[in-house]
């Protein structure tokens, strides 16, 4: 059943295919300057179209709720999410595709491929499967120093019945403008479960007090120090964020919210991705890093007004450039 749908986009905004990896700076994650609209409509639309004076292509995407029929759309949305690692990757997505009260399935009107998804588990209600089990093993593996353990360890494991893990990942090149709906979806989800699950047990579920955030950035390291290029640098289309550094270098955010969380976190580390995978997606003063961050829920209301001024900034911007 759909939940809600926007928007158009310009061509160079519109999603590439759902058979592309999210993986690497392949896309721009850009607002073509449109209005978001919503809509409890849940038939599917059919407004795409191409306009040859404003050379803008229609498209609606539209929220669902996982269905079993997405199995293997959202696990290629996911194969790169611990890097080149062997796990229950397939036990992961059945995970996702059976919580169907809290997450997102984003698709177009004109094709069932799911390009982004985005949910939050509860890691004690989950603690038992091996790929949770395995996602905390190469978290732990890859964390750099006790106190980066120590605060994993308190999350995941010992506070673990209030912790959730937000699931976050699309194309690349899907609007930025399509966030805030995405993540208002998610939190009214999360607080309509606390009351509307059949068993306290289950309601208690998405009493959140804490996140845990696993994403993607990118670190470069300028040839000369605060040489001019090193401010105005990309990585294949996407645009790096505001002065944030890590490890001597400028940190380059995939997803622009991800800024937000980390700017508003309780604790993050980085560490390297080792996949031989991604030599085609760096450059000599360019590699990924694997961000993971620690949340409280209670500024998600900070995070909220954050995204919403994110996506509008984007839009003035568009329009201005326009």
């Amino acid at each position: 059943m759909a939940k809600r749908k926007a928007r158009q986009v310009s061509p160079e905004a519109a999603p590439s295919s759902p058979s592309e990896s999210s993986e690497g700076p392949t896309g721009s994650e850009s607002s073509s300057g449109s209005d978001v609209t919503e809509s409890e409509d849940d038939s599917p639309s059919s407004s795409s179209g191409v306009s040859d004076e404003e050379g803008i292509v229609n498209v609606d995407f539209e929220f669902f709720d996982p269905k079993p029929t997405d199995f293997h759309g959202v696990k290629a949305l996911l194969k790169s999410y611990l890097e080149d690692t062997l796990w229950d990757i397939s036990g992961f997505v059945d995970i996702f595709l059976a919580q169907t009260t809290v997450g997102t399935v984003v698709k177009t009107s004109n094709d069932d491929n799911p390009i982004g998804i985005l949910t939050a588990l509860n890691l004690a209600r989950y603690k038992d499967r091996a790929c949770m089990k395995e996602i905390y093993q190469y978290l732990w593996k890859n964390s750099n120093g006790k106190a980066e353990r120590e605060n994993l360890e308190t999350m995941w494991n010992k506070q673990a019945k209030d912790v959730g893990l937000i699931v976050s990942e699309r194309l690349v090149n899907i609007p930025i403008d399509l966030v805030p709906p995405l993540y208002n979806s998610l939190l009214d989800e999360v607080m309509w479960a606390t009351e509307d699950e059949p068993t306290k047990e289950l309601q208690n579920f998405f009493k959140f007090k804490d996140y845990v955030i696993v994403t993607r950035v990118f670190v470069e390291h300028s040839k000369k120090k605060g040489s001019d290029d090193g401010k105005q640098a990309k990585v294949g289309i996407i645009q790096k964020q505001k002065g944030v550094t890590e490890d001597k270098g400028e940190l380059i955010y995939v997803k622009p919210e991800d800024e937000i969380f980390h700017q508003l976190c309780t604790w993050s580390f980085t560490f390297p991705v080792n996949a031989e995978s991604l030599a085609a997606h760096e450059t000599k003063n360019v590699k990924q890093l694997r961000l993971v961050m620690g949340f409280q829920a209670k500024r998600m209301a900070a995070f909220r007004d954050a995204v919403k001024n994110l996506a509008e900034d984007g839009d003035e911007t568009n329009a201005t450039d326009s």
